[in-house]
């Protein structure tokens, strides 16, 4: 092993050094995707009551956690928003519903009284009651309101997501055969017997399609509205993964029935390993750097064969921490393994790579030289105070200023570039 030279610029970079700085775009007329953050819930309204729709999105986790007013300034069907005016603190599951025209807010079991103007006051419970029952988490409580029957009462629609039977991702045998029961969608109606000046809802019942119980995968986010312009409420159901359903009625107004579910023919690619390629071993060709099955930081070997083709070999542990263990950096499972973004970069400028590697910013590894063929890394930690990370950051190196020395660029979930030199 190479002998051990102290970089206090090192351990002492987040202390001395600025803070990261989102880069600006430098284009004052510039228009941008309009976003606050993972979860995000919009709540389109006439906020300012002005005559058109603004966007009130509301936010409870990274970047920017809070509720946000963003004001339609007219003038076009698709308008450019106005800079966001924070409001109040972010929410979750959170949801506009317009019964008569104008919006209510629901969050579960509650309705946000006076909320278009003012955001998040007094509320008053709806229900109390348990709606899925059985052991297990339940996710996604996605409270609407509509007449469901056509009574002119508004009744109360619940999207529940059910992951009790589906457990979590690690349920697969050896065959690839999943073990495990499905992930539930189920929508409810809690049906108002009483009037809208005094509700009264009944118990809740699943809503039925086709004969059976209404269910989509996970996060059923329903919504009542005449899909097919026939004169009646049909139902359109989101879910977990990617895409829409839509449960057509074929009954009538005051008396709904739905058809089997649909698939529409629209895909939302937004699913979720992340390998660095590189030529660790520099014999001219790119290796991989990459999390293993258990989540050990681990190094593929792309070799060349003698009949010229290349092969990628299995992975090997060759990275220990200064104790001699393999570095692992991830010990979760199913969905919550994996997540972690890779640089590598002579960060410290001393002729051997070091490995940056997503955390609230990003977290230096220092290359401390080789042991038996196995290489050292000394995790230093995070490079920044700033935390830019909701989930996960994306570090890598730039030489913005041309001076020849790497300095940090940390892409957020905010969609935003942030930058230290």
């Amino acid at each position: 092993m190479k002998k051990l030279i102290p970089l206090l610029f090192a351990t002492n970079l987040a202390a001395q050094e600025p803070d990261l700085q989102p880069l600006k775009y430098n284009h004052p007329g510039l228009t941008v995707d309009l976003g606050v953050g993972l979860w995000a819930w919009p709540l389109p309204m006439d906020w300012d009551n002005d005559g058109d729709l603004d966007l009130v999105v509301s936010c409870p986790d990274k970047p920017y956690n809070g509720t946000y007013f963003f004001e339609n300034p007219g003038g076009s069907k698709m308008p450019v928003f106005k800079k966001a005016v924070r409001i109040g603190k972010g929410l979750f599951n959170i949801h506009a519903s317009y019964p008569n025209g104008k919006p209510v807010v629901l969050l579960p079991g509650e309705h946000a009284l006076d909320f278009v103007g003012k955001g998040l006051g007094k509320t008053e419970k709806l229900y109390q009651g348990q709606l899925t029952k059985g052991p297990g988490q339940v996710r996604a409580k996605q409270w609407k309101m509509a007449d469901y029957d056509g009574d002119g009462n508004h009744d109360l629609i619940v999207g529940e997501g059910y992951w009790g039977e589906y457990g979590w991702d690690n349920a697969y045998d050896h065959n690839g055969h999943w073990t495990n029961g499905p992930l539930r969608g189920w929508v409810y109606l809690l049906r108002n017997s009483g009037t809208n000046d005094q509700p009264k809802y009944e118990e809740p019942r699943k809503i039925e399609a086709d004969g059976k119980p209404v269910d989509v995968y996970g996060m059923p986010s329903p919504n009542l509205v005449d899909f097919d312009g026939d004169g009646d409420l049909d139902l359109l159901c989101g879910e977990f993964l990617d895409g829409f359903t839509y449960f057509q009625n074929t009954g009538t107004t005051t008396e709904p029935k739905y058809a089997a579910g649909k698939r529409l023919p629209h895909t939302m690619h937004v699913q979720m390993i992340t390998p660095t390629a590189i030529d660790w071993d520099q014999d001219g060709d790119q290796d991989l750097i990459v999390l293993d099955h258990e989540g050990y930081l681990a190094f593929f070997e792309r070799r060349r064969n003698p009949d010229g083709t290349r092969s990628l070999l299995p992975g090997q542990r060759i990275f220990l921490d200064p104790k001699g263990n393999p570095i692992r950096l991830n010990a979760e499972i199913a969905g919550k393994s994996g997540r972690r973004k890779i640089a590598i970069v002579d960060w410290d400028r001393d002729g051997d790579l070091d490995l940056l590697v997503n955390s609230t910013n990003a977290e230096l590894y220092r290359n401390e030289g080789t042991f038996k063929n196995k290489t050292i890394l000394k995790n230093i930690g995070s490079l920044a105070k700033r935390k830019v990370s909701g989930h996960t950051s994306s570090p890598s190196t730039i030489d913005l200023d041309g001076d020849g020395k790497r300095e940090l660029l940390v892409g957020a979930e905010d969609g935003r570039f942030y930058h230290k030199k």
